[in-house]
């Protein structure tokens, strides 16, 4: 008997928008999710876990551990859909545990090269609704079953890890909305239609440094100026801009980011405006 690989989900095209508008895949926030990855090893005692999203072509690994790797890793793997295991676990709210992958209906025809013992997959279900991906737990070495308490628990992780992503999406699509009225507010008070002078105001804004050139021109547009600790800062108007923009450094900040990875953020969304 062949593997029978998983159909789409009834909502394929939606659930796969929704997984294009968390902006996870091939970010620089994927390290976000290690310790779901670490915290599901330390509770399953299994040895390989994957932290997968489904796209509408692939399934990206944002994190993962191997059993011959020591650390959690951030390497944007990407594997087919078709043929896994993994995108029978989007079918379902609830976890496919597969103790014996020998006996279980699913996983006892997959081809199974790599020799896995347990599979359990739990699905990342946002709060839409939508199944976003899922986590698996393999083993390797010999058959290992759990407890129900510690698949309860996992589950209750892998669900902080689905809203932690509902909250990012929810920030990023905020943070973008402000931009967009940001920018037309400084094109109307500024006459100024250059995307990279705006750019380089939202950075002073948010206490970012920008080059020399670019300090000039918002000088020269009155928009900064030097203070008496060499430092550059708004001026006047430029603070009553920023004000009508309602893009204080408090706001901009507000991302559930570490300094950097917020930075990186703004920045991504600002080359897409």
């Amino acid at each position: 008997m062949n593997f029978v690989s998983a159909q789409l989900p009834d909502n394929e095209e939606r659930r796969a928008e929704a997984v294009e508008r968390t902006g996870l895949i091939d970010s620089n926030q994927a390290s976000l999710f290690n310790i779901y990855c670490e915290l599901a090893k330390d509770i399953t005692g299994y040895e390989a876990v994957l932290f997968q999203l489904f796209d509408s072509k692939e399934r990206c690994y944002l994190a993962e551990i191997q059993p011959e790797i020591n650390e959690t890793q951030n390497l944007n793997t990407r594997r087919p859909k078709d043929g896994s295991v993994c995108a029978h676990v989007l079918l379902d709210t609830k976890p496919l545990i597969a103790f014996d992958v020998t006996k279980h209906e699913i996983t006892k025809t997959h081809s199974n090269e790599k020799g896995v013992k347990s599979y359990i997959g739990f699905p990342i279900i946002d709060k839409n609704n939508y199944a976003l991906g899922m986590v698996c737990m393999m083993t390797f070495s010999k058959i290992k079953e759990l407890s129900q308490d510690k698949i309860d628990l996992v589950e209750k992780l892998i669900k902080k890890a689905a809203h932690q992503i509902d909250v990012m999406s929810d920030q990023k699509q905020l943070t973008s909305d402000r931009l967009i009225n940001a920018l037309d507010i400084f094109n109307q008070e500024t006459n100024i239609n250059d995307m990279i002078v705006f750019k380089n105001f939202i950075h002073v804004c948010n206490k970012m440094d920008i080059s020399k050139d670019f300090e000039k021109t918002l000088i020269e547009n009155d928009l900064c100026t030097i203070n008496s600790k060499s430092k550059l800062e708004l001026t006047d108007k430029g603070k009553k801009i920023q004000d009508s923009m309602g893009l204080h450094t408090k706001i901009m900040n507000n991302i559930k980011l570490e300094g950097k990875q917020a930075n990186e953020l703004i920045e991504g969304m600002l080359d897409e405006l």
